[in-house]
Order: C-alpha cells, then sequence, then structure tokens
C-alpha cells in the first residue's frame, strides 16, 4: 500500500493508503476526500479531481501531457505550475508518502 497525505485549502490533513497501480483519483474516491470528485470517471476530461501535489514530489510522478494541461486550464480551480489531474497520477512505491494540497474546489 502506498500513504498519502491530502491536506486541505483550511490546512487540515488526512493520510489514507491507496494501491499501487491505482490513480490518485481512485485512492481519494476510496477514502471519501471531498475535494477529489472525480465526475468524468477518471478519463481526464473535467478537472474535478485537480490536486496540487508538494513540489519535492516532482520527480516521482509522471510528466503532464498536454491534454491534461488543457483539461487544467479549463477548470475553475487557479492553475498553478505544480497543478496535476488526480487521476493521471499513479500511486508506486516510488510516490510512497505523497502529499497533496487540494483547491477549495474539486473542480
Amino acid at each position: 500500500m502506498v500513504k498519502v497525505t491530502f491536506v486541505s485549502a483550511d490546512g487540515t490533513s488526512v493520510e489514507v493508503e491507496g494501491e499501487e497501480g491505482r490513480s490518485l483519483m481512485e485512492c481519494a474516491i476510496d477514502n471519501m476526500i471531498p475535494e477529489i470528485e472525480g465526475q468524468c470517471g477518471g478519463g481526464g476530461a473535467c478537472a474535478t479531481c485537480h490536486c496540487y501535489p508538494r513540489e519535492e514530489w516532482s520527480e516521482s510522478l509522471s510528466p503532464k501531457g498536454d491534454f491534461e494541461e488543457a483539461t487544467l486550464e479549463g477548470g475553475l480551480s487557479e492553475v498553478k505550475p505544480n497543478s496535476r489531474l488526480a487521476c493521471q497520477i499513479f500511486l508506486s512505491a516510488e510516490n510512497n508518502g505523497l502529499i497533496i494540497d487540494l483547491p477549495e474546489s474539486g473542480y
């Protein structure tokens, strides 16, 4: 299992575990993280799983593609350099201990 800490906009943090190979979005939904909705079911089309992985974890995550960037730009939350879609991040031993900051809105 991979440990992930989700930090809400108000600073509240929750540490959860997710299965290797599953998406961060699935992990968040399984653990009832309210800011991650995943309305498109993980297709990368809605930005309701927008999140901000902490900078120190950027090397352990797959690079952000053009499609993901375009989807993020169409969402309602502030897009930052570290903005990602949780459905495009897959859990692995490399990112055990991952810390994710969440926007005020899930999208």
